[in-house]
């Protein structure tokens, strides 16, 4: 999720949460059917701290995937909360078996943690018994087992065998024991789809957020499926086996009127900017319309073009660089060794690199 559609609260261990501006929907949501069910200010007020609570209890459980999973050697970029749930952004995932799976059980126990506390509290230190408690809204004195309640809940259906849910990654990680990792991914996305397809349907009837979760895990069982597939084929390449070192060239202080007749003629994603014959920078094309649209055609290129653009280099690993390119929008970098431009690095002429390798290797 873009930053500029999120509110962010905080760095938690270095690990930027944010809320999504569709959040503020639930909570409208909430207090429509409250206020459609006749409840008072102070019931309605009660069930909005419930779900603020409850989506605490999200956020510490996602931190508990980041943390194991740094602790583990991977990388997290975020945390980002929305209406269904929280979702952790790893730019890095451990991959081994075992790894994934305490990764992916960190996630319900931190649940099981909460729930454990908030018993310990009721059965020690809740003044008033469970017995006489009414439950057709939430009030102070339900709101602890309210909120245990919900916490199991959370792990009982996480645990939902529905990649990419924790329940399908503790499969995958269960099933990569004795298959390939690309095999196993592929085993436990179809399973999820077959749950997805049945909370689609469910959700007609039952609930309209089991529709959303539903195509949640379609299409992120799809996207990761594909990211793995990418992995598995570009695992023993490095950026020198697909370097363009024939492309399209600019100088500087040519305008981008120019560039512009030139780009129909070209079939890469941009331009290298050369400076008295040196390497100067690049310019993509969705710098050159962009600089269209503010400048004018008359503009210089240098004036629009990227210079500080990180360059890679000719030993980086393909996929490594490939995640890069597609996290950061990226479509064409600079390979330069030591100082010295050696050419670039186009994202159509990676794909078309996967997909005849894929060919070849028939995954």
């Amino acid at each position: 999720m873009k930053s500029r559609y999120s509110l962010n609260l905080g760095r938690p261990f270095g690990i930027k949460v944010s809320v999504h501006w569709t959040f503020s929907l639930l909570i409208a949501w909430i207090v429509l059917i409250s206020v459609s069910q006749g409840l008072g200010i102070t019931q309605i007020l009660m069930h909005v701290l419930f779900v603020l609570a409850l989506f605490v209890c999200v956020v510490l459980h996602e931190l508990g995937h980041s943390l194991a999973a740094i602790r583990l050697g991977g990388e997290v970029d975020s945390i980002t909360l929305l209406p269904i749930g929280g979702m952790a952004h790893m730019s890095k995932m451990p991959e081994k078996p075992r790894d994934e799976f305490l990764v992916s059980a960190a996630g319900p126990l931190v649940n099981v943690a909460i729930a454990i506390i908030l018993w310990i509290y009721l059965v020690y230190l809740h003044p008033k018994g469970v017995g006489e408690m009414e439950f057709e809204a939430v009030t102070a004195a339900n709101f602890p087992l309210m909120l245990l309640a919900a916490n199991l809940f959370i792990v009982a259906f996480n645990l939902i065998p529905a990649f990419p849910m924790d329940g399908g990654r503790l499969f995958r990680s269960a099933l990569s024991i004795k298959m390939s990792r690309l095999k196993a991914t592929r085993i436990a996305k179809d399973i999820g789809q077959v749950f997805a397809i049945f909370f689609i349907i469910a959700g007609l009837f039952i609930n309209p957020f089991l529709i959303i979760i539903g195509f949640f895990i379609l299409l992120g069982a799809k996207g990761e499926y594909e990211m793995i597939k990418y992995q598995d084929v570009l695992k023993n390449y490095t950026v020198k086996d697909i370097v363009k070192t024939e492309f399209a060239e600019l100088d500087e202080d040519d305008t981008l009127g120019k560039a512009a007749e030139k780009l129909v003629q070209i079939s890469d994603n941009g331009f290298v900017i050369r400076s008295e014959g040196d390497y100067a920078g690049i310019l993509t094309k969705n710098d050159l319309i962009n600089g269209l649209n503010a400048h004018g055609r008359e503009t210089k290129i240098k004036d629009v073009m990227r210079k500080e653009i990180e360059a890679v280099h000719t030993d980086t690993p393909l996929f490594e660089v490939f995640q890069d390119m597609q996290k950061n929008r990226n479509h064409l970098l600079p390979v330069i060794v030591d100082d010295e431009f050696m050419g670039v690095l186009d994202i159509e002429n990676l794909n078309e690199f996967f997909l005849i390798r894929k060919a070849t290797q028939k995954i």
